[in-house]
């Protein structure tokens, strides 16, 4: 996954032929109408490409209802407020706060009625890699469509998870140069968010996805050239966007194996050595700088979001935790 090169694009609209053009271009052709011919339209629409998704805050300001055909993408439809109702290859798909609606590739899509007052999320996840993660996590082929039951409860466990990560991308629409256009942070969070979908709702692969032990992932042994051949790539470059599934394929190995191999040799993750390689980096960095003490705290902030660490405060305590000292403390030459 890569969202480099992560585009917003925002519209207001009362034109109706507008709205349906603008959610065509950037989501999926369809048609559109008012189920009241009478009532007032006033749409807003925000639009973030990144990578395998797009992600979508919609509001139409009035009850709508049209067709889609078939998308060609998974999709989910997270309710904010209000409520939806729809149809894909004649199986219901609703949405409320509480629920999110999903969709799977192929069957025609209705929307019966979204109501006026209904302000959701749509994120449109890029069929390939949805599947091409589903393998990766399954270590075998997966021969889709993944066929994902309409309904992901959000109120708690994985689906709670994703529905966070989906929200969390959307407040990315409102910071133009945010973290969730930043690859070393987005691509491992947009795999997280799969993975969650892949756990939050049933399909014909979840039992077999469920029974991965996360332990030992029951895989074989990973070579041991495989695992120095991916540690020497992160070393050499920790600041790219790495994902589990990039690392799988560095390796040469399923991510199964690949997370056994690391957690026997590494003690971590390869995902956690990928982030323990980047707070080396930084602790470097700042052992190398020259900072007056008035300006301490900017650099550590500036340090930390270079390396991929979002949060100031979360970033100076894993620092800590792994160095026994806080970032300014090795500004000042303490450690």
């Amino acid at each position: 996954m890569d969202v480099t090169g992560a585009a917003v694009v925002r519209l207001t609209t009362t034109d109706l032929d507008e709205a349906r053009e603008v959610c065509g271009a950037h989501l999926y052709p369809r048609t559109l109408r008012l189920t009241d011919p009478a009532a007032g339209f006033a749409a807003r629409f925000a639009f973030l490409h990144a990578g395998p998704f797009t992600v979508g805050d919609m509001r139409y300001g009035a009850e709508i209802a049209g067709a889609c055909g078939e998308l060609g993408d998974y999709h989910v439809n997270l309710p904010l407020t209000g409520s939806f109702a729809a149809a894909q290859a004649g199986r219901p798909v609703t949405g409320a706060p509480g629920h999110a609606g999903v969709y799977r590739p192929v069957g025609d899509t209705v929307l019966h009625r979204s109501g006026a007052d209904c302000h959701f999320i749509a994120l449109r996840l890029r069929r390939a890699a949805v599947e091409g993660q589903l393998a990766a996590e399954l270590d075998r082929p997966v021969r889709g469509p993944i066929r994902l039951s309409a309904r992901m409860d959000t109120r708690a466990g994985h689906g709670r998870i994703c529905a966070g990560l989906i929200r969390w991308f959307a407040a990315g629409i409102e910071e133009p140069a945010g973290l969730a256009q930043c690859p070393a942070v987005a691509d491992p969070l947009a795999e997280a968010l799969i993975a969650a979908l892949l756990l939050s709702t049933g399909h014909q692969f979840r039992d077999a996805l469920a029974a991965v032990d996360p332990a030992t992932g029951g895989a074989p042994a990973c070579p041991a050239r495989a695992l120095t051949r991916v540690a020497d790539a992160v070393r050499a470059d920790p600041a790219r966007a790495y994902t589990a599934g990039e690392l799988a394929r560095i390796a040469g190995v399923g991510v199964p194996t690949l997370r056994h191999g690391f957690r026997r040799r590494f003690g971590v993750g390869p995902m956690s050595f990928v982030w323990r390689e980047r707070l080396a980096a930084a602790r470097a960095e700042l052992l190398a700088a020259d900072a007056p003490v008035d300006l301490a705290d900017g650099l550590v902030a500036a340090v930390a979001r270079r390396w991929g660490f979002g949060h100031p405060a979360r970033f100076a305590a894993r620092y800590r935790s792994r160095y026994g000292v806080g970032p300014r403390d090795t500004l000042r030459g303490e450690g």
